[in-house]
């Protein structure tokens, strides 16, 4: 599986490793990579079946497993020989951090997360309720149901319209990949991943941080984890205020850097 990807400031040595969420692209980190590629190396990729990367065959659940889809991503990290990376993940890109980061450490300076949950209990029933929805909507009402996406998971007009051009290039993995994302649990990986960890808490997210509780309890359990909250954005929040989640990133990095030298 060869996976698009974009990159930026490859004379740097430290890297930024963006990852989306489901039916989005590597063109969501379009202002990070404009923000960031001054002073670090800025790679954002599209997960098989999203933007420019191919479908699998046959485009089946099974090729979206999460396990499958990070060994995608870690792949694309040796090729590209990426080293000293810090990893930000946003929704299902969140927990494909979780996925990569506790399978090859050593690469990892850090993991930050927006929009993901550690835990998804859900049936597997749900999850095949999920996807066969998904899937008539997508193919008998298309453009209404990606505004409705959009609609739902942006806040401002612009970061909708953003969204949703996204989604039209991702039409196919949608089913699959939400129904594999229906039920997960990456709690003890986050209790001990070796590497600072932090979760951003949008103060809009009202889906995700209503379902915390568990990973914030596994946050607790690890000293070099932790949570930090960025008002004023939602799921998607470097489409809804990039400015905003821009500074904000750049100033958890620091502390991060801070404190690891501390130690």
């Amino acid at each position: 599986m060869k996976l698009e990807y974009i990159i930026s400031g490859e004379q740097h040595e430290t890297t930024l490793l963006f990852l989306h969420g489901a039916g989005a692209s590597a063109r969501q980190f379009d202002d990070q990579h404009e923000a960031f590629a001054d002073r670090y190396k800025v790679v954002s990729l599209s997960l098989r079946g999203h933007g420019g990367s191919p479908v699998p065959v046959p485009n089946s659940a099974e090729a979206y497993a999460l396990e499958v889809m990070g060994g995608d991503i870690l792949e694309l990290i040796v090729e590209l020989d990426l080293q000293h990376i810090h990893c930000i993940g946003n929704s299902a890109g969140g927990v494909m951090g979780f996925e990569v980061c506790s399978r090859m450490p050593e690469r990892f300076q850090s993991l930050i997360t927006y929009g993901t949950t550690g835990r998804m209990a859900l049936s597997a029933r749900t999850g095949d309720l999920y996807a066969g929805f998904d899937r008539f909507m997508l193919r008998h009402m298309k453009e209404r149901y990606i505004r409705f996406l959009a609609k739902h998971t942006c806040m401002n007009p612009g970061a909708r319209e953003a969204l949703r051009r996204l989604f039209e290039t991702s039409v196919d993995a949608i089913p699959p990949f939400r129904k594999n994302l229906a039920t997960y649990d990456y709690l003890e990986t986050i209790a001990r991943l070796p590497m600072p960890y932090r979760l951003i808490r949008c103060e809009h997210d009202k889906g995700i941080n209503g379902m915390l509780d568990h990973t914030l309890e596994a946050i607790g359990r690890n000293p070099r984890a932790g949570v930090v909250d960025l008002k004023g954005v939602g799921h998607v929040a470097n489409l809804d205020d990039p400015e905003r989640f821009n500074r904000f990133l750049e100033g958890l990095m620091t502390e991060i850097a801070q404190e690891e030298q501390g130690q």
